[in-house]
Formats: structure tokens, C-alpha cells, sequence
């Protein structure tokens, strides 16, 4: 009577392997996945991906937030690594979406957000002075990049000039770290092919992983966000396991 079910039970086993594995597939390259596989410390979590694109409509770009024309971004991970250590600085050129590139090596970044007039009526009350030298230096103040500029000589670059004048005032934006950056500057991610490759120091004093969170701070911090800000989903410290799964 038993192997009377034998084939009925191989049958349905197989069914039930190839349904969870159609499930956790990714979908193909053509278009982006309908379910994402997280894996973390925490328990593994399965994103449904096609409701948040539905959910979202179509804002990919709240998310992948560099990517705000491309309709099939590259994954988080391809930018957010689980550990930013050595063998993430010699590899990522091999390792990472050349479309991003650009999104980094932000070149065409710009201090737009600086209101010049604003500062002059609300942060110094008229005193130039703040910001620029005194009469023993310029008898008139003039555009910081007149004598500041990025060539090699003596004096201090523009970037660095400027920097320690704001930081007199602004010692709040340092404390937030790169956060603080776009308070004055706007990123402008150029195509790869036209984007200067420098070095994060160069520009950033701070830890690469301030500049560019890991893959757990990105996830929890772009998904609890936004939770909260709509008030659905899962946000508070005790609801984590309503996405990890042990």
C-alpha cells in the first residue's frame, strides 16, 4: 500500500523543491528581480522586490539613490560591501558595476547650495571679515579662489581654505559627517567616462566607512526610514523578526 504512494510522494517533493527555488531565484537580466535574498548575521530576509517597485511607483531612485535614470540599477551590494577593508580598496574596480562608478568619483560635485548673499546677511552680520582675510592680508575681500586655488605652491588649496573658514561656524557639519557635505554641496554623478578618478581623501578627511555605509547600516537605514516616515512596516528595535528569518 505504501509504494502504492511512493511515485505521488517523489512527485510532489520535487514540485515543492523546484516552487522554492523559483521563488528565491533571481529574476534574469532583463529586468530587475521579483525577490531579493539578504543574507545577514541577523537571519536571513527575502525582500519582495516587485511589491516595493509597485509600492514605490517605479521611484527607484528613493532607493538606488544614485541611480535616478537608470531603470535597472545595480544591486546595493554592488556599492555597499558587507566590510570596507583592504581587499575591498585593491578590488572594487574589478568588482563593482562600472556604471557606478561615477556616483563615487562624484567630479562634477558643486558648492550650488552656498547662498553667498545669505551669508553675508544672516551668518555674519556684514562682517566679511569671518570668511575672508583681514585689510594687513586684502585691503578688499575678493573671491576666495583668487589666491586659493588647487595648484601646488605655498598657500593652502581652495578646498582646504575654504573648509577651515567654515569650520569656525559650522562645527555641526562636521559632526555629521558626509551627511553634512550636502548642506552646501550639490553631487552631480557624470557618466564613467567622463568622471576624474581621485582618491576619497583627496576630498573627504573621514573613514571610507562614513563616506559610504555597509550593506547592513544601508539596508536598515533606507527601509526603517522610510517605514517610519509612513508609519507602516516594521521600524522599532523590537520588530526585527518580522523580516529576519533564523
Amino acid at each position: 500500500m505504501q509504494k502504492r504512494y511512493l511515485p505521488i510522494t517523489i512527485v510532489t517533493a520535487v514540485l515543492f523543491l523546484v516552487a522554492v527555488g523559483g521563488y528565491l531565484a533571481p529574476a534574469g537580466s532583463e529586468g530587475p528581480p521579483v525577490r531579493v535574498l539578504l543574507e545577514n548575521k541577523g537571519g536571513k530576509v527575502i525582500l519582495n522586490h516587485a511589491r516595493h517597485i509597485d509600492d514605490m511607483n517605479g521611484r527607484c531612485a528613493d532607493c538606488h539613490h544614485t541611480s535616478a535614470d537608470d531603470n535597472n540599477p545595480p544591486a546595493c551590494g554592488s556599492c555597499h560591501v558587507a566590510k570596507f577593508d583592504e581587499a575591498f580598496k585593491a578590488g572594487h574596480q574589478k568588482t563593482m558595476d562600472k556604471r557606478q562608478c561615477a556616483a563615487c568619483h562624484h567630479a562634477g560635485a558643486s558648492i550650488a547650495k552656498f547662498n553667498h548673499a545669505e551669508h553675508a546677511d544672516d551668518y555674519t552680520s556684514g562682517d566679511c571679515l569671518s570668511c575672508h582675510h583681514d585689510k594687513d592680508i586684502e585691503p578688499e575681500p575678493q573671491a576666495c579662489a583668487n589666491c586659493h586655488t588647487d595648484g601646488a605652491d605655498s598657500r593652502p588649496s581652495l578646498r582646504d581654505a575654504a573648509h577651515a573658514r567654515c569650520a569656525d561656524c559650522h562645527e555641526d557639519l562636521y559632526k555629521e559627517g558626509a551627511v553634512g557635505c550636502t548642506r552646501c554641496h550639490e553631487r552631480k554623478a557624470e557618466p564613467a567616462v567622463e568622471a576624474s578618478y581621485r582618491a576619497c581623501a583627496d576630498c573627504h578627511t573621514g573613514p571610507t566607512d562614513r563616506l559610504i555605509p555597509t550593506t547592513m547600516t544601508a539596508y536598515h537605514d533606507q527601509c526603517r526610514g522610510c517605514h517610519e516616515k509612513n508609519g507602516s512596516g516594521p521600524f522599532d528595535d523590537d520588530a526585527c523578526y518580522q523580516c529576519h528569518m533564523k
